[in-house]
């Protein structure tokens, strides 16, 4: 038997329900074949509580600046990975003051 597509198997799961089960979310460019990977708490600090399909969408490669080959998926943690495996973690946010202009007659 085939197996399912992942893409159908990351419709039914949200950021919450990966943050629950304790799983990193990892992110992959296939162009660049650079590797992120993300604790759904930190995500869920930025964005709302979305189906996994539609965040994958969301990021961007640092290193080639492409969105289009980006994948996502869902990763259980065992015990022998910890300290070994490079995770991001969110620190800060910042905002941007830009100003808004609008041309008026005196």
């Amino acid at each position: 038997m085939p197996e399912m597509n992942l893409s159908k198997k990351l419709r039914g799961w949200s950021l919450r329900d990966a943050a629950d089960a304790g799983q990193l979310l990892e992110v992959t460019c296939q162009f660049c074949r650079m590797t992120y990977r993300f604790f759904p708490n930190d995500l869920l600090k930025l964005t709302t509580n979305v189906s996994l399909d539609r965040l994958a969408c969301r990021f961007r490669c640092e290193r080639c600046e492409r969105s289009d080959y980006m994948g996502l998926t869902v990763r259980q943690i065992w015990g022998s990975e910890y300290g070994k495996l490079a995770v991001r973690r969110l620190v800060k946010v910042s905002t941007v003051k830009r100003p808004v202009w609008e041309d008026g007659v005196l």
